[in-house]
């Protein structure tokens, strides 16, 4: 299990990288890996227990390629101000959908840890 920096995505209406638009029933997330587009995640929020299981439809935040993170368990290249497209990132690891923010009881950006479910 892997804990990292968790955002909201919001963009409600927006496609994501898997030509999905984002709606807010389907539980989604973010991950910054081409490679992890379409697989099923468990996420927590250790400040309350509440889990959840998701989708990754879409890839970020900050990054596209940072399969080290997402797969070999090395931190976000987000933690480190890393940005793909040069700009400054906010140290998130994974961004959460409305329905996944909201089935985890989210109140602000805060810790999450998360895994590839089979």
């Amino acid at each position: 299990m892997i804990t990292v920096k968790a955002t909201r995505e919001g963009l409600v209406g927006d496609i994501t990288a898997t030509g999905w638009k984002i709606d807010t029933a389907f539980p989604f997330v973010a991950l910054p890996s081409e490679n992890a587009k379409l697989k099923w995640i468990k996420i927590t929020n250790p400040l309350n227990g509440k889990w959840c299981c998701a989708q990754v439809r879409d890839v970020g935040p900050f990054n596209e390629h940072d399969d080290a993170y997402v797969f070999a368990g090395a931190r976000p290249l987000a933690e480190q101000g890393i940005a793909g497209d040069g700009a400054k990132s906010n140290g998130a690891g994974i961004d959460l959908g409305e329905c996944v923010w909201g089935l985890l009881g989210m109140l602000d950006n805060t810790l999450v840890e998360w895994e590839f479910i089979d």
